[in-house]
């Protein structure tokens, strides 16, 4: 047990403090101050020990990172002083872009940091010339961890600059398990954090994970131990996700002790009534304007008109509003280096168009009943979107399977209170008060076997199918092509089509990586990644080799890490709603090594409605990504 002496500052006061540290956790012992105590409220692990038994009229918090990062800000230090240091110099053994001299010096400076360094800006070269530099080369000292996709392109980025380095490489699925196992092991010194959005969710597995490897390196290492996270989208959906991202590199740099406390800073929410009957926090509007009202969220002029129109939920004067979203990329220098690929390299900008497609009457007709019998508007969303890309999934019964609640039996035990429940006492009924009975299976109905289903897809026409044709066919003696899709039925169709167009296939979706012919030949998958990068250095041979190829991908699964600057043109043949796989995917061609002189084109169909509804989700995410990396000038386009 230690006991130490202390003083809070609490407004512009200094309020004494007894710290006594017992195992993982730190007593604060102190006289009641209202300020103090909210500041106690906003620690990892708070906890009021006067309802224990026997009560005891002390607070107590956890013994972590966090925690001794805000008490030395409470006692008057300056913790975020690390941050503030003068970057280091450092000359480079390989020929870098400035913009990756500065990634490389930002991390020798501050060692726990984030590059949110937008996608095709190096930041595997820069992460794989710091570790070089700092001579930590081997697997039991530098640990590589990212997406699947971005283990197999890192790989091929060591092979491709010849480094040295031998890391440890592990997709976030196996930093689960080699955390979860790890008992006694040594922290590495070195750690990168591909794609670090992955953990951008505090409750998660993976992220809990990241936190504790990071914590780890922190105790054991201390400054000479470096975490260093990279992110082309580091906040694909909310600004939130920065929090976590935040609380993994440096715990505490961040005030607000939750991703929920920090939400409440960020916008402005509406309890709101759930399908189930729960209730939840519905975002009403995020504070990314000033002109908004920091109380109902509607801007100056509109809400003095409602306020004359007497609207009861507007009753109160208009109060304007701090722009939390952009502040926050001022609150995060330091610890997080932004850069933009139209600051760091000299590439043409995309163009963005919007292909509008005329529907048939056949599918005008086919949408018409889909909306009448669909019963829930989320169920409608999904099969417009499956029928906007020619196709529905349908589920087919091919046979029967035991039933996987009773296991064939037709009966299961299920214990059935005595007496009538109303007459049981809560929080006082034992196993005395149950007898165990033999009832028939609600699951199967006392059958033993359920129906088995099978997924299909039902192929109807659809006129998108005649663009991508008509684009492959003006893209043939260039012979690339890039194309993505929303769905695993839309991602068969376009391959399907590809090949009977006489292209041959690089296939990437959730069931992995596939290459094939015209005819029907099983190719080199590495070898289709190495032809669609147009700085490869046999990049001419593999175009004799391959005179067309069409890459065929989910942003999901083909979004992340991989090079595809052979191509000019991106067709969205259609979107989902992951902000994140569709701002991964647009820079998979528009990046170093492209050919500036073609320039790059994105297209997106826009068939029917929900095509355009989807499509204009996406760029809200993307603004408020923007605004929230200090990029107003892409915010205020819109885009």
């Amino acid at each position: 047990m230690q006991e130490r002496k202390t003083k809070f500052r609490i407004g512009n006061y200094m309020i004494p403090v007894t710290l006594i540290t017992k195992g993982d956790r730190i007593f604060v012992k102190c006289k009641y101050h209202k300020g103090l105590i909210n500041e106690i409220k906003t620690m990892q692990g708070h906890r009021w020990h006067g309802f224990e038994d026997p009560p005891r009229k002390i607070w107590s918090i956890a013994d972590s990172h966090r925690n001794a990062f805000q008490i030395e800000f409470l006692e008057g230090g300056n913790p975020y002083v690390r941050y503030d240091r003068d970057i280091v110099d450092y000359t480079p053994t390989r020929s870098l872009y400035n913009h990756q001299i500065e990634m490389v010096r930002h991390l020798l400076t501050y060692h726990y940091m984030i590059w949110a360094v937008e996608m095709g800006c190096g930041k595997t070269l820069a992460a794989i010339e710091a570790a070089e530099h700092l001579g930590i080369t081997d697997e039991k000292d530098l640990w590589y961890v990212g997406p699947v996709s971005g283990v197999k392109a890192v790989n091929r980025e060591i092979s491709k600059w010849k480094s040295i380095i031998k890391p440890r490489m592990l997709t976030y699925a196996g930093l689960v398990k080699t955390i979860r196992t790890w008992y006694d092991g040594r922290a590495p010194r070195f750690v990168i954090l591909d794609e670090s959005s992955k953990v951008k969710n505090e409750t998660s597995q993976r992220s809990q994970a990241a936190l504790h490897l990071a914590d780890a390196i922190r105790d054991e290492h201390g400054d000479d131990g470096y975490v260093i996270e990279m992110t082309g989208t580091p906040a694909p959906k909310t600004p939130v996700d920065w929090w976590h991202q935040c609380e993994v590199a440096c715990p505490g740099f961040l005030r607000e002790g939750s991703t929920g406390k920090f939400k409440m800073r960020l916008c402005i929410t509406e309890e709101r009534e759930s399908a189930s009957g729960g209730i939840y926090p519905h975002v009403v509007t995020w504070l990314d304007d000033e002109s908004k009202c920091a109380v109902c969220g509607d801007k100056k002029e509109d809400h003095a008109f409602d306020m004359l129109m007497g609207e009861d939920k507007k009753a109160h004067e208009y109060k304007s509003s701090v722009n939390e979203v952009q502040y926050l990329y001022e609150r995060m220098k330091g610890l997080v280096l932004v850069q933009f690929s139209k600051d760091c390299l000299d590439l043409p900008e995309i163009r963005y168009e919007e292909v509008g497609i005329k529907p048939t009457a056949s599918i005008i007709r086919t949408a018409n009943a889909i909306k009448q019998i669909s019963p829930r508007a989320v169920t409608a969303l999904t099969l417009l979107r499956e029928l906007s890309d020619g196709f529905q999934y349908t589920s087919e019964k091919v046979g029967d399977v035991t039933c996987p609640n009773c296991f064939g039996k037709k009966t299961m035990e299920v214990p059935v209170p005595i007496e009538e429940p109303d007459t049981l006492i809560p929080n006082e009924v034992n196993a005395e008060d149950f007898v165990i009975k033999e009832v028939i299976c609600d699951y199967c109905g006392g059958v033993g076997e359920v129906p088995k289903f099978e997924q299909s897809t039902d192929i109807v026409e659809s006129p998108k199918d005649e663009y991508f044709i008509d684009d492959l066919d003006a893209h043939e003696e260039l012979g690339r092509y890039i194309v993505w899709g929303g769905f695993t039925g839309t991602i068969d169709r376009l391959v399907e089509m590809a090949t009977k167009e006489g292209w041959a296939v690089l296939r990437v979706d959730g069931r992995g990586y596939y290459g094939i012919s015209a005819t029907g030949d099983i190719l080199n998958t590495d070898i289709l990644l190495d032809a669609m990068d147009f700085s490869h250095p046999d990049y001419h041979n593999l175009l004799e080799e391959y005179p067309k190829l069409c890459f065929v991908g989910h942003p999901q699964a083909g979004g992340m890490a991989l090079t595809l600057t052979a191509s000019p043109t991106a067709l969205f043949f259609s979107n989902s709603f992951d902000g994140e796989a569709r701002m991964q995917a647009e820079k998979r061609f528009h990046r170093a090594g492209m050919d500036v002189n073609r320039g790059c084109i994105i297209k997106d169909l826009i068939h029917l409605p929900t095509d355009k509804l989807v499509l204009d989700n996406l760029k809200l995410k993307k603004k408020l990504q923007s605004i929230s990396m200090g990029d107003l000038e892409i915010a205020m386009k819109g885009l």
